[in-house]
């Protein structure tokens, strides 16, 4: 009972900060709903960069487009998605291609270099990733940024002193982490999964995947955000969206969630290996392409391990900074 009134009294303090809410239920879907549909239907073209010194006579595509620059431009150009990648000509025909996408997608661009045209075919083959795998690596970054929003009534609790207080009455310390738990994973699942169905359901776009599917890899991703947020607004005193932010902007790039970044480091794919986004797009790649949800019993039993030692780290320094005074 005492979970149910610290969730009621969220409920009611969250409806006061109109910035929250506005962000929360407008800004968040409408972004949300704007990927879906444009992801479901523009077909995306592969922007590449040809570093020549001499008149290059650009191939003409529908699906590739080019850029003939007399300097190479800054390697940051393909962390940004300027381009796909960045061909230098060497002579006799010879390119050094550089790129951050996969062998498939360098090979595809010298095979466009060499023949000067592309294939459907071969575009559509390269990463095998369908519009849903995209937008979902879209909502990915959205809804763990968004986590670290929704639990803002913690860290306030905090600096006003309220926890100290709530936690004198009847409320346990476990029955308050819970209740603030329950709260921002309902508040980060029911927009963002109404906002998919809505825009899927009306402007009848195809996302790859059933609106049942759907609900449950939002709700994975919605628990493994809350658990997070739960950590870094335990562990840091302030800047904790800063930091958070920073954090998931930087991981959910390496881990592929906007672009391929296998089979070009070793070391860099071992160390993208750990991070949870790219367990969760290597899930949701393969259920895309047909596989069930269960085939994926390694990334999920990860994910589930993220969740449980978040939340558990999130509960144990809470519980230290109390017994230290410090909240």
């Amino acid at each position: 009972m005492n979970v149910i009134n610290i969730f009621k009294n969220n409920f009611q303090r969250i409806l006061a900060k109109k910035a929250v809410i506005i962000v929360a239920l407008v800004v968040i879907p409408i972004l949300i709903g704007i990927a879906v549909f444009f992801s479901g239907r523009i077909m995306m073209k592969q922007h590449i960069a040809i570093v020549s010194t001499h008149e290059y006579k650009v191939p003409q595509s529908d699906i590739v487009e080019v850029d003939v620059l007399n300097k190479k431009p800054s390697t940051s150009n393909l962390l940004l998605g300027k381009y796909d990648a960045i061909a230098e000509e060497k002579g006799n025909g010879d390119y050094e291609i550089t790129s951050i996408k996969s062998k498939a997608d360098k090979q595809a661009v010298e095979n466009f270099l060499k023949h000067k045209k592309a294939s459907h075919d071969s575009k559509e083959g390269q990463t095998n990733t369908g519009t849903g795998t995209k937008i979902l690596g879209f909502i990915l970054m959205i809804v763990l940024m968004q986590g670290v929003a929704l639990i803002t009534l913690y860290p306030e609790d905090r600096t006003m002193k309220t926890l100290k207080r709530v936690l004198i009455s009847p409320v346990s310390e476990k029955q308050y982490i819970l209740a603030q738990e329950i709260f921002t994973f309902i508040c980060l699942y029911v927009p963002t999964y109404l906002a998919v169905v809505v825009t899927k359901i009306c402007f009848e776009v195809e996302i790859g995947f059933s609106l049942g599917m759907i609900g449950i890899l939002i709700a994975i991703l919605s628990a493994l955000s809350t658990a997070l947020a739960l950590f870094f607004a335990s562990a840091l005193d302030r800047d904790i969206s800063l930091v958070a932010s920073g954090i998931y902007t930087i991981t959910s790039i390496l881990a592929g969630c906007f672009y391929s970044f296998t089979d070009n480091n070793k070391i860099l794919d071992s160390i993208c290996s750990i991070l949870p986004q790219k367990a969760y797009m290597t899930m949701i790649k393969g259920v895309e392409n047909g596989k069930g949800i269960l085939e994926f019993k390694g990334q999920l039993i990860y994910l589930l391990g993220w969740i449980v030692v978040f939340w558990l780290l999130g509960s144990v320094i809470t519980n230290r900074k109390m017994k230290k005074g410090i909240y």
